[in-house]
């Protein structure tokens, strides 16, 4: 039963501080039931019993009804309260006869162990209780409490009257009496002593661990009129610290009892067993010890349950019911906190006490502060600050005031025992003496000029495995080292340089003074991870976890790489998630750089382009805003390549795992989100997945897809048959050329190499008469590597082998290809999840796959931005056929700009594969559509004097045929015009005609040009008659159509097509030639031949537009000559 609460708060009392518990009282609802068992391991691993229970006991003489009543649960110290879900209140029903147990069965936490004996309450929504520590109340309503008893949340006089049983249990902070339960486990339970029969409302004496042993309404009656002995109280007290030397122990029993032989023990940890006296009795015991006791060590002392019997006659039972065990520490030996780091990542007084550990509090957390001696050691070796665990808001002590501080030395890891993560040393159970307030803080040690500069290379050169166990310390060298020696300092950045861009938790990582002596930087001002053997460690993570803490904020937003702080910032050096974090005690300035998203250059107009991105989980079910930014970028920064593999598509409801694979919604809402850009129609081709078994965010059936822009000489090779568990193959063709027997089509699907990892995709491209292979792939990620500042070093790459495997699959399909034709056009690319360097990369290089990211310079090699890191993930590897001609651009748009706003987290990729063919000549005539047709890029081009556009087959390709007259080019487009000057030069619009949906692309109309058409625009009288004179005598002829025009940017030649206007009514139609006839004056120019292209190039100055840069150093094809075909040339 419960009369008084425990509850964790700190008092102070002459200026010590301990965090220790008080009382609440309340009143019992009930003298009899109690909790009598309580299992929390249920189903776990090792756990002898399938699930959790609770066992109520009657030690009294009448029946009880539980009808209205309740277990109610809260964990241990969160801030939940008790009953507040469904799933954490039990409604108890029927009664209970004295003597009597019930056995409450609540969640399993797995399929391990045996099932419960018949339990007599079931719940539908059962309690998942911790196996470790937690709290039950039981309580005479079904009302939830709405408290968890702790300082945060104390429980109303009403809530007290209502509980009529508590146990914490472990590190609770509410529970009965002067402590909590014992910790409990997968395998013990907590026991009331006496077969549920003791009650001295105190959970520290009433309750022991032992092997859960539940009991039902049809197990024996318990017998409460002879309680057991038990031990009510010790002194010292279970737990207590600093107990001096010499001190003596005393034990009281419940009630008087016979002691025999050795009924006790005490064991310490550094002066072994003592042999000591019992005096005294029979209710209280005075044990004095042969020896002192040594300085800051903890002795155990065991009360032995098979030598104390009761006194009284009523038996059974005669013994106490177990053993009792408490345990005390021993006054602790001053320590300054250099002495307690030491030089080394474990401190050397790990798990023991100190006290007396002088410093001053310079930023405080939510569960402790942070301790600085202001009277360094001459060593940089050796920290001078720490962390003091106090376990909740530390409200005793105030930034600057000068301490003292005893306690345990511990090691936290976070992430728990088994992770990579390096531990951070603190004091934990800490007593603090305030000695004064407003105290100056000491000097923060500046990392970089001027203080201590970090290593730029190494992390770890000289340990193998845990650098805990291995391995120098050494800070000027090992960057591991440097940082370690800095834990929980004050530190300074000067002039820091972001190069991370603004995460969900606000770590910036930045370098100091502007970045001068990091390297190797990127060109957009990043700091580019190039090789293993330099991962960076002059990277500095900046955190705002002290700034929430003390209610400061906001924190600068919209941040991306480049941007700066102003002047300096100050933190505390603090370690978690696998880094160094300095924990700002200010908030920054932010000096935006105007880092602005990258545009391609525009390819040539019969230049193919491929292109690469990676999309982030995009689900049918994203808002419009992500859609419109995706379709921005492929639209306006990539120039609508031809070609997208586009990675990371979900399924058409995202991430909820309801059995749903089709992805045609997502991908026609990102279709028309590119058309609403003002981008082209995108024709779409994908496989999708078997359910949850390609990886990614569960549920979200990720795959990989090929969108491209069908027409324009480009299509893609239907091969159907392809399936998700389908593999497609490389076959010969009639002639022996290679193709693929799905198209589209997963390669290998069913090796265990994709096991939870997405299959390439791979299809064929027709590009007129050109064949490509094209493998979209997303290699397994990078979870489960340990991190860069890990305790083990060098850090592993579990990861890599599975990546290894997939890239040797993608190679051997590369290099079956390539078997049957070494001149193989072949394009691999996707998100590759590795590194230009790595073994899997260059398991494809080896295939004869040149990776296209090695052309660019260096400072331009990455994709993606980790932790500050700019590095390249993404990939896009040509064979050699194409190598020679393709130009590759990383375009910069999302990976250095804030993750919270950016469309995805990597930076697309575009190859331009070059087409420089030069034209040649090479007349023909096509009966009845004029005398003469030209052919440039991959097209034909004429006209029968009307807009009919008439396509024809040659061999297994498609041209179109139009006539070409005499100089005239009209613009189609929504009734404007753009037409030729009187030299026939076009002024040409800056766009791709393939930028455009295939029913809104231009059509070149080529008209003869009409001297008496012209006249009227462009002559006064006189002037067209000489015109027309000049013409006639041959002086002067009509400059060639100009199939393209260029724009020459930084030495590059950028190409657009020309855009058709709609002709106006009305227009002279162009005059006819008989058919089959040629016009004389193309008899003229066909005849001169190459020296026609040379007469032109001589007299470009005469031209009207002999100025414009668009037009300048582009040699015209021959009008009425037969262009060749394109190839892939050099870029």
């Amino acid at each position: 039963m419960i009369r008084r609460l425990g509850l964790g708060l700190v008092l102070p009392v002459a200026m010590v501080v301990s965090w220790l518990p008080f009382a609440q009282s309340a009143a019992a609802a009930s003298p009899n039931v109690v909790i009598s068992q309580i299992y929390g391991g249920g189903g776990n691993t090792g756990a002898q019993l399938g699930n959790d229970f609770v066992e109520l006991f009657n030690r009294g003489a009448a029946t009880v009804s539980l009808a209205g009543w309740s277990i109610q649960y809260a964990s241990a110290s969160g801030t939940g309260t008790f009953g507040s879900a469904a799933q954490f209140i039990t409604p108890l029903a029927g009664s209970i006869a004295p003597g009597q147990y019930v056995l409450v069965q609540e969640a399993s936490g797995g399929a391990v162990g045996a099932a419960l004996p018949a339990p007599d309450v079931t719940d539908a929504t059962p309690i998942n209780m911790a196996a470790v520590g937690g709290k039950i109340a039981l309580v005479n309503t079904t009302t939830p409490l709405g408290c968890n008893g702790s300082a945060a949340s104390p429980c109303s006089a009403t809530a007290l009257a209502s509980i009529v049983d508590l146990v914490g249990y472990d590190g609770a902070n509410f529970f009965e009496g002067a402590g909590p339960a014992p910790t409990l486990s997968n395998t013990t339970a907590a026991f009331r002593a006496g077969g549920g029969c003791l009650d001295t409302d105190s959970n520290s004496a009433d309750f022991v661990a032992a092997p859960p042993a539940p009991r039902n309404a049809a197990s024996p009656a318990g017998n409460c009129n002879d309680a057991a002995p038990s031990v009510t109280a010790t002194v010292p007290a279970s737990g207590a610290s600093g107990v001096a030397v010499d001190a003596s122990i005393s034990v009281t029993f419940s009630e008087p009892v016979n002691v025999a032989g050795t009924w006790f023990r005490v064991v310490c940890g550094t002066s072994g067993g003592h042999a000591a006296t019992a005096t005294g009795g029979p209710t209280t015991f005075a044990i004095d010890p042969g020896t002192d006791f040594a300085t800051a060590e903890t002795c155990t002392v065991t009360v032995l349950a098979a030598d104390v019997a009761d006194q009284d006659l009523l038996d059974p039972p005669d013994n106490m019911a177990s053993d009792y065990v408490f345990a005390f520490s021993t006054v602790a030996p001053t320590r300054r906190i250099h002495e307690i780091q030491g030089a080394a990542h474990i401190s050397p007084f790990k798990d023991q006490l100190v006290s007396g550990v002088p410093g001053i509090v310079t930023a405080k957390r939510t569960n402790g502060f942070y301790l600085q001696d202001p009277e360094p050691d001459s060593s940089d070796a050796t920290s001078e600050g720490i962390f003091v665990f106090t376990g909740s808001a530390p409200t005793a002590v105030t930034v600057g005031d000068a301490v003292t501080v005893g306690g345990l030395v511990q090691e936290f890891r976070p992430g728990g025992v088994s992770s990579a993560n390096l531990t951070v040393t603190e004091i934990a159970s800490p007593s603090v003496v305030v000695v004064s307030h407003g105290n100056p803080l000491p000097a923060a040690t500046t990392i970089g000029t001027g203080g201590r500069l970090p290593p730029a290379a190494v992390i770890e050169d000289d340990a193998t495995g845990s650098v805990e166990a291995s391995g120098a310390f050494d800070p000027a060298n090992d960057g591991i080292d440097f940082y370690e020696s800095l834990e929980g300092m004050l530190v300074r950045v000067n002039d820091p340089v972001i190069v991370g861009p603004t995460n969900s938790f606000n770590e910036i990582p930045v370098l100091a003074d502007g970045g001068a002596g990091a390297g190797p930087r990127t060109a957009r001002g990043g700091i580019r991870y190039g090789s293993y053997a330099d991962p960076n460690p002059e990277r500095i993570i900046v955190d705002d976890e002290i700034l929430k803490a003390a209610g400061l904020g906001p924190f600068p937003t919209g941040i991306s790489v480049g941007d700066r702080f102003a002047g300096s910032l100050v933190g505390v050096v603090d370690y978690s998630f696998g880094n160094f974090m300095t924990e700002l005690t200010a908030l920054p300035t932010l000096i935006a750089a105007g880092t602005a998203a990258e545009t391609t250059r525009a390819p040539g107009l019969t230049d193919l382009t491929v292109a690469t991105f990676n999309v982030q989980n995009l689900a049918a079910g994203d808002p419009d805003t992500k859609f419109g930014a995706l379709a921005g970028l492929i639209v306006n920064n990539l120039r609508s390549p031809r070609i997208i593999a586009v990675e990371e598509v979900q399924d058409n409801t995202g991430a909820a795992d309801d059995g749903v694979v089709a992805a045609d919604l997502t991908i026609a809402r990102l279709v028309h989100a590119i058309e609403s850009a003002g981008g082209p129609t995108y024709t779409a081709r994908a496989i999708d997945p078997v359910n949850d078994q390609d990886g990614g965010q569960p549920g979200g059936n990720i795959r990989q897809i090929f969108l491209f822009q069908d027409g324009d000489g480009l299509s893609f090779v239907d091969r159907p048959g392809g399936t998700s568990t389908t593999a497609t193959t490389v076959v010969a063709s009639a002639d022996g050329s290679p193709r693929l027997s799905f198209s589209p089509g997963r390669v290998d699907p069913a090796n265990p190499a994709w096991s939870s990892s997405r299959k390439p995709l791979a299809g064929e491209f027709q590009y007129y008469d050109r064949h490509l292979f094209v493998i979209a792939n997303h290699f397994n990620s990078k979870l489960g590597d340990d991190p860069l500042f890990g305790r083990f070093q060098p850090p592993a790459r579990s990861s890599d082998a599975r990546r290894l495997q997939q890239a040797t699959i993608v190679a051997d399909f590369a290099r079956t290809i390539l078997a049957l034709d070494p001149d193989a056009d072949i394009v691999v690319l996707g998100d590759l999840n590795d590194f230009e360097f790595s073994p899997p990369l260059v398991t494809l290089k080896d295939a004869a796959l040149a990776d296209l990211i090695e052309t660019l310079p260096a400072a331009e090699r990455y994709t993606y931005d980790f932790e500050g890191n700019s590095e390249t993930l993404d990939h896009i590897l040509v064979s050699a056929s194409l190598a020679p001609a393709s130009e590759l651009d990383v375009v910069h748009v999302n990976a250095e700009f804030d993750a919270r706003t950016r469309a995805s987290d990597h930076d697309p990729q575009v190859v331009v594969i070059k087409d420089q063919t030069a034209p040649s000549a090479r007349p023909h005539a096509r009966r009845g559509r004029g005398p003469v047709g030209l052919r440039y890029g991959h097209r034909w081009r004429g006209e029968r004097g009307h807009d009919r556009h008439e396509r024809t087959r040659r061999g297994p390709h498609a041209t179109d045929h139009r006539l070409l007259g005499k100089q005239r080019l009209v613009h189609r487009r929504s009734n404007r015009r753009d037409h030729l000057h009187g030299d026939g030069r076009a002024v040409a619009r800056r766009s791709r005609a393939h930028d455009l949906p295939r029913r809104e692309r231009p059509r070149v109309r080529v008209r003869a040009w009409d001297a008496h058409a012209e006249r009227d625009r462009h002559r006064s009288r006189g002037e067209r008659r000489d015109r027309v004179d000049d013409l006639r005598r041959g002086r002067e002829r009509a400059r060639p159509l100009r199939a393209r025009a260029t724009l020459r940017d930084e030495g590059r030649c950028r190409r657009f097509p020309l855009r058709e206007a709609r002709e106006r009514r009305g227009r002279a139609r162009p005059r006819q030639h008989a058919r089959g006839a040629q016009h004389p004056e193309r008899v003229r120019e066909r005849g001169r031949g190459a020296a026609r292209e040379g007469d032109l190039a001589g007299r470009r100055d005469r031209a009207p537009h002999a100025g414009r840069t668009d037009l300048a150093n582009e040699r015209p094809p021959v009008v009425g000559a037969r262009v060749n075909r394109p190839r892939w040339s050099r870029v």
